[in-house]
């Protein structure tokens, strides 16, 4: 087999050189760095990953924990996060903890286990000091963990706010509005309380269903869903996440309500969902791209200075309109 000599001898640079390139670190001419690759292919070489490890003291490895791979908004915050590791040179560890506690422990003592160069945070189920005591580079999504620890979410506010404006302004006198689990004190929380201010400000009445965290689950959203077309309620808006909103919508049209002549219904997340359906979902979208790109800088920076960021960052959310809602 090949060895990192040969590549040099064939590339007709040095050994430093070739390691250079392999590690991405320093600077490399396009022309140098396509000679070693051309080597690299022609005689097959295939570094070792685990001498590369100890010698750089580094694994180059991520773990991403989230609640749920099969919900809309974590796959597509996955994709774009996988994206960006890959972009700097790291590759991506993921764990689904399925909102429990102990499979969220589990995870987290595997991923250090395994030696990854540090965490992300996207799943919740545990108090807040444990997250503390794990001596790696942490950085949460969407909750504070404690003074230690960047957190990187969306404006909230400013998205219920959105939401709550587009549904006022299409004449809307009594909404329904979906939300998680209160107890889990996430950031996104803000956006139904400022919702539901909103509401009460201009004189909408505003019914609120809060799903548990056990009830996710097509049994629950169907419980909600008579709940909320039922006689007593006559409803004219509704505000939830995309894929439950976007069932509100398959009801309504099966059961003959106009959208939106008769109801309105404004998403949230901006969500591939929200292109798929009909009519399209108006959704409040979140930017992936940005919050990636801010979850990722500030976990590289801890890696590499050895030091956390206190600062949190905050990523502004736009209405993309669709035909759920009078323009």
């Amino acid at each position: 087999m090949a060895g990192i000599k040969d590549v040099a001898e064939k590339a007709g640079v040095s050994v430093t050189t070739v390691s250079r390139v392999l590690n991405k670190r320093g600077y490399i001419s396009q022309e140098m760095y396509q000679r070693v690759n051309q080597a690299i292919e022609e005689l097959n070489y295939c570094p070792n990953q685990i001498a590369r490890n100890l010698y750089l003291q580094r694994t180059f490895m991520i773990g991403l924990l989230i609640p749920d791979i099969s919900r809309p908004f974590f796959a597509r915050l996955a994709k774009y996060i996988e994206m960006e590791l890959n972009n700097r040179g790291y590759k991506m560890m993921l764990c689904n903890t399925v909102e429990k506690a102990n499979k969220e422990r589990e995870c987290l003592a595997m991923l250090r286990q395994n030696k990854v160069d540090g965490i992300i945070i996207g799943s919740h189920a545990l108090d807040t000091a444990e997250y503390q005591k794990v001596a790696l580079p942490i950085v949460s999504i969407d909750m504070k963990l404690g003074s230690q620890i960047p957190n990187v979410t969306s404006n909230h506010r400013m998205g219920g706010e959105l939401a709550a404006r587009k549904l006022i302004e299409n004449g809307c006198k009594n909404v329904v509005q979906i939300m998680g689990d209160r107890r889990v004190k996430i950031n996104s929380q803000e956006r139904h309380r400022v919702f539901q201010k909103l509401m009460e400000e201009n004189g909408v009445k505003c019914t609120t269903f809060e799903l548990k965290k056990k009830e996710f689950s097509r049994e629950e959203y169907a419980k909600v869903e008579e709940k909320i077309f039922s006689a007593a309620l006559d409803i004219d808006g509704v505000f939830a996440k995309d894929f439950i909103a976007a069932r509100v919508l398959h009801t309504a049209l099966s059961r003959g309500i106009r959208v939106p002549q008769e109801l309105k219904i404004v998403g949230y997340d901006g969500t591939e969902i929200a292109e798929l359906i009909y009519p399209r979902l108006t959704t409040v979208c979140q930017n992936y791209a940005a919050i990636s790109q801010s979850i990722v800088n500030a976990l590289i920076h801890q890696i590499e200075q050895k030091e956390r960021t206190k600062e949190d960052m905050v990523h502004d959310v736009i209405l993309l309109e669709g035909g759920t809602t009078l323009t």
